[in-house]
């Protein structure tokens, strides 16, 4: 299992502008494109982007996840 991309259509079927889905986008690209740890990623994610809701959800979900955040899957293991 890995993550592939947030759920854009069932944003919009909720109400969530263009411009919301597109940050939270950018979120989860810093996340889970990049090559940084969950601790690096975040800390660009409140330096670099605007505070909002959605952001500050997002990462306070994470901080208060006991398990941590799926990060992707190894090529080995395919």
């Amino acid at each position: 299992m890995s993550y592939v991309g947030i759920n854009s259509v069932g944003l919009r079927r909720r109400g969530f502008t263009t411009e919301k889905i597109r940050e939270i986008q950018d979120i989860y690209r810093i996340l889970y494109q990049k090559n940084f740890n969950t601790t690096q990623a975040l800390s660009i994610i409140e330096a670099e982007m605007e505070a909002t809701p959605e952001r500050d959800d997002i990462i306070q979900f994470i901080r208060n996840s006991s398990r941590g955040i799926m990060k992707g899957y190894s090529s080995s293991t395919i």
